[in-house]
């Protein structure tokens, strides 16, 4: 059997994750119930979770150079996934994120390092990647639009279906929309100067003409349209260890099956399991030692 192909594009990061018994209060010292650093980012953590369930993954991707790189690349070879660098030839960096778990609520709190003004490459054709090959799926996260908006499109012309990750609005999603196959936003997804909520997310993105929404709601269940006909899939329930990174984990299991069948629920299905698993474990792979 032929590994699903999919095309990963967006943010990637080295992550500094420090799991706590509770958030610290300001001007204290604490210690941490333990400390790792692993890479990060929307795009990043799809694809190793589509690498991991045997998937043939490519990342689209600012890694640039730096300290921070290493591991990185580093991660990405040993998950056999290619990667195709925005950042090659500039004075990019990878960025390096604290990430403070609160073990007592399973929450995470993300601190970024301040946005590069670094000038990045732009990739515009289909050919700019894998020699010409079309993936089967497209997921975005909404991170270097700017850079990859005529090869997203490109693909989609091509024939790739092409996956929103809407973690939040970032410039770019509205001229995206209309190329969308599917989108899968969080519920802190909100469009500009419409009204709020999942309901409202549902709505706008079929009115753009995309057949397949769903809009995931922590651990209430997520609310999904197939093609108008409205859903919901009920999240098991667990005693969460870490939340962090499971809406990475859903987005890169969905592609994986959607790759594979092109059905929109039972693939929603299957990586709202995965990535209930995932929450169960600490780090974004727990999942895949059960």
């Amino acid at each position: 059997m032929i590994p699903p192909r999919v095309l990963f594009v967006g943010r990637t990061t080295l992550d500094v994750l420090y799991w706590l018994d509770r958030l610290p209060e300001e001007d204290t010292k604490t210690y941490a119930r333990e400390l790792r650093m692993a890479p990060g980012g929307p795009a990043l953590n799809a694809a190793i979770t589509h690498a991991l369930l045997g998937g043939k993954a490519t990342l689209v991707s600012a890694v640039g150079g730096g300290r921070w790189a290493t591991p990185v690349r580093a991660e990405l070879k040993r998950h056999c996934i290619d990667l195709i660098d925005l950042a090659a030839g500039t004075p990019y960096e990878t960025p390096l994120c604290t990430v403070l778990v609160n073990a007592a609520r399973a929450t995470r709190t993300v601190v970024n390092p301040p946005l590069s003004t670094v000038q990045l490459g732009h990739l515009e054709r289909v050919s700019d990647w894998a020699a010409g090959e079309v993936p089967e799926v497209v997921l975005a996260d909404g991170f270097h639009l700017k850079e990859t908006a005529r090869l997203l499109a490109a693909c989609h012309d091509a024939g790739a279906a092409l996956c929103l990750d809407g973690g939040s609005w970032k410039p770019g999603t509205a001229e995206l929309a209309s190329l969308l196959t599917v989108a899968i936003c969080s519920e802190r997804f909100a469009v500009p100067g419409e009204r709020k909520g999942p309901d409202a997310t549902l709505d706008w993105f079929a009115n753009q003409g995309v057949p397949h929404v769903a809009v995931t709601r922590g651990a209430r269940p997520i609310l999904a349209v197939d093609r108008g006909r409205r859903f919901e899939i009920e999240v098991g329930k667990i005693s969460a260890t870490d939340t962090l990174g499971a809406g990475d984990v859903l987005h890169g299991a969905f592609c994986y099956r959607f790759a594979c069948t092109g059905e929109f629920e039972p693939s929603l299905r299957l990586a709202s399991e995965i990535a209930t698993r995932s929450c169960q474990g600490l780090g974004i792979q727990s999942w895949a030692t059960h």
